[in-house]
């Protein structure tokens, strides 16, 4: 919520994509699309169909569980501010904020209509289950933090304004809590939701100025993925009957892939990676081709890094006989190759379209991942053939080989859109 501007369209004036002058803001517009996309997700799944027997339930556990992940990401804004040096990012964590208390909301509001919509029966369970009464005062705490992050409440509260929204942080120890009893059986999500928080956490609590070197942020990475492992033995020593010390060993069995402290370790070390990429484009190689190679070259490791940090699966849905690893190669040399096509563009506008192109596919399969749909990766995968295909066309004027190093990349989306089941 912002001041009145009076010279503004209303649509411009409270627009969620658009800056405090009415204008059309890039980061917004992508934070608030990426924002509503679970929720789009979820609705079209409802539609079809596509949410098993108990579709009310299943609809409940979805919206928690974003609800927890937004908040969860509304808190790793001001590091990534900090390590990244993007002053703006923090202009989208209102945004965030607000949309975990509306996930909050919603998944609240479903399991209401779950119960019938019997006023009686939601208060008692909601006394009578402890796992509910920590929800429900979280979903408070959080409802309490977006009514007063305007503009307006920031002025009328002043320095009191900031110590309010210090209880972020409870309420983030609360959700965890629900979140935890609320998965049961299977508690990895929440782990590594766990060491998340605890990353969050521990950063803050570093001395300024001694948050973005490398030494740091790796040790911040191992303290967060042991927070993450003493947050997993604490559930199981006092939630289940599961001895503890199995479960810790697990943790350190390669056998099954990455367990959830293995994969707060993977993220934290990546986002130490990430820190390093931005200090190294502050040199005199960050102003060379080999920088913008190496940084498009990662663009294709996006999806084989957040499957094995999320735990999420693409084997499924990839055309039949097609090798994970093969096409994660075939797709970092592409993206080499889109890299070595940026530099040679010298009219931002055109980089803009090719930094958007990289983006796109390098999201792709997380995309495709998340939503768990092989027809959602086929559409997408066409249309960034397609602009691939569009964009070769615009810039061949300005760089023909700009333009061709566009085609085997077009070549590959192609592939996986049309691939053979």
């Amino acid at each position: 919520m912002r001041p009145a501007r009076p010279h503004l369209h209303p649509i411009a004036e409270w627009a969620p994509w658009t800056d405090r002058r009415g204008r059309l803001d890039p980061l917004r517009a992508a934070v608030f699309t990426l924002l509503l996309l679970p929720a789009g997700w979820l609705a079209v799944r409802g539609w079809m169909n596509m949410l098993g027997a108990r579709p009310l339930n299943a609809a409940i556990h979805v919206t928690g569980y974003w609800a927890a992940w937004i908040f969860m990401a509304s808190l790793v804004v001001s590091p990534a501010k900090a390590l990244l040096g993007t002053p703006n990012i923090v202009v989208v964590r209102r945004m965030i904020g607000v949309s975990a208390a509306c996930y909050a909301g919603v998944h609240l509001l479903l399991y209401a209509a779950d119960q019938n919509w019997r006023p009686l029966a939601i208060v008692t369970e909601i006394l009578v289950r402890a796992y509910l009464t920590i929800g429900f005062v979280t979903l408070l705490g959080l409802t309490a933090l977006a009514v007063t992050s305007t503009d307006g409440w920031v002025k009328r509260l002043g320095r009191n304004w900031k110590r309010l929204h210090k209880l972020a942080y409870g309420f983030g120890v609360l959700a965890l809590i629900h979140f935890f009893l609320q998965s049961k059986a299977d508690v990895s999500q929440a782990t590594i939701a766990a060491g998340v928080f605890a990353w969050a956490m521990i950063w803050r609590a570093l001395p300024a100025g001694r948050d973005r070197g490398p030494v740091p942020l790796i040790g911040l990475a191992f303290a967060a993925a042991l927070a993450a492992l003493a947050f997993e033995w604490a559930w199981y020593r006092f939630a289940t009957h599961v001895d503890p010390l199995r479960v810790v060993r697990a943790e350190f069995d390669p056998t099954f892939g990455l367990h959830p402290a293995g994969k707060v370790l993977l993220l934290g070390l990546l986002t130490a990676g990430v820190a390093e990429l931005r200090g190294l484009a502050q040199t005199r190689f960050g102003a060379g081709p080999g920088f913008t190679v190496l940084v498009y070259a990662l663009g294709g490791l996006v999806g084989w890094g957040t499957g094995l940090a999320l735990g999420w699966s693409i084997e499924d849905l990839l055309p039949e006989g097609t090798s994970v690893g093969m096409l994660t190669i075939a797709s970092v040399l592409l993206f080499a190759l889109l890299g070595l096509a940026r530099h040679r563009l010298r009219v931002a506008w055109q980089r803009r379209l090719l930094d958007m192109l990289w983006a796109g596919a390098a999201l792709l399969p997380v995309l495709e991942m998340g939503t768990e749909s092989r027809e959602v990766g086929m559409l997408d995968a066409a249309l960034l053939g397609a602009g691939a295909l569009v964009l070769a066309t615009r810039l061949w004027a300005a760089s023909p080989a700009a333009a061709a190093l566009l085609v085997p990349f077009a070549g590959l989306a192609a592939y996986q859109a049309f691939g053979p089941f």
